[in-house]
């Protein structure tokens, strides 16, 4: 083990049966012009043998960064995957982490605004890149919005072409997994994720949490990534029956567990709102699974 400086960044990235994409992913990192980095691969429980094929990529010299493997033995959700690898860098004496979806791909300079950021406010707990769909000038992520009343979350530059209109650094209401960079100071004062959101909104919850503890929350548009967009959930023109469930369910749970009680009772009549047009849109898209999606949705405004 080697011995852990002040300057040093666990980047933590999460697989799951999804070997050719975490395999550019981390190529990509070889590239990083921020040369203080030590990867934690994460695997949770991949059925493609993936795990197995990139630890003998490494073996065989095909990654030029240092990487940890951490294999959890089950299917634990994003959070619970990306906490194993957290407590480990923690533990190691890490300083800052970064999160790093692993269907992502990352500019060269990705690494060094986020760092650069965090080390010159040190209120500044939780820092994020623009982020591009993979391939193209078309932004998914420029920071991210938040209504407490309804738990409604919102990408700001949401498919808009990139013609400068997001090059400000700015405070923002969370920043998504997909590329988020923190200090350790938010897991002393704040915690981990919540695991038990299994997927969506852990980590909205958290900037929340993190926001409500005095910490700021900031993008910073000079860190630039690629993002493939939701491989491993079906893409956004076909979703898993299970993505509503999560998004319904979970949406509540984030306004319950961050905001005052009188909250509670708008952000449940929008889960309605949102299981209606969730309806709505399985029949005019045709989507399949028509009778698990209903079941999930129920299921969901149950939970």
């Amino acid at each position: 083990m080697k011995q852990v400086t002040d300057k040093d960044v666990a980047i933590i990235i999460l697989n799951w049966n999804a070997y050719d994409d975490t395999f550019e992913c981390l190529k990509s990192l070889e590239h990083l012009t921020y040369p203080y980095f030590h990867v934690f691969l994460v695997d949770n429980a991949s059925q493609d043998n993936s795990f197995d094929k990139l630890r003998q990529d490494y073996k065989d010299g095909k990654f030029n960064v240092p990487i940890t493997f951490i294999q959890t033995g089950k299917n634990l959700g994003f959070a619970g995957g990306n906490n194993v690898a957290i407590k480990e860098a923690y533990k190691q004496g890490y300083e800052y982490f970064w999160m790093l979806n692993n269907d992502t791909v990352v500019d060269p300079n990705a690494l060094t605004p986020l760092v650069e950021t965090l080390e010159k406010d040190r209120q500044v707990g939780i820092v994020g890149s623009k982020i591009y769909y993979y391939g193209t000038n078309k932004i998914w992520f420029a920071g991210g919005k938040v209504n407490t009343w309804t738990g409604a979350c919102a990408h700001i530059g949401f498919k808009e072409e990139d013609k400068g209109q997001y090059n400000q650094l700015k405070e923002v209401d969370y920043i998504t997994g997909c590329s988020l960079c923190f200090r350790k100071e938010i897991l002393e004062t704040v915690g981990y994720m919540e695991e038990d959101y299994f997927l969506y909104y852990e980590e909205t919850d958290w900037n929340l949490k993190s926001s409500n503890k005095g910490w700021k929350i900031v993008y910073i548009p000079n860190s630039v990534i690629y993002h493939k967009v939701s491989i491993s959930s079906g893409g956004e023109s076909n979703p898993s029956p299970y993505v509503a469930f999560y998004d319904i369910r979970n949406g509540h749970w984030m306004v319950k567990r961050t905001q005052k009680k009188y909250k509670w009772i708008t952000s449940y009549l929008y889960r309605y709102y949102k299981a209606l047009k969730k309806l709505i849109k399985m029949v005019v898209c045709n989507y399949d699974r028509k009778l698990i999606r209903i079941k999930l949705i129920v299921k969901a405004l149950y939970e």
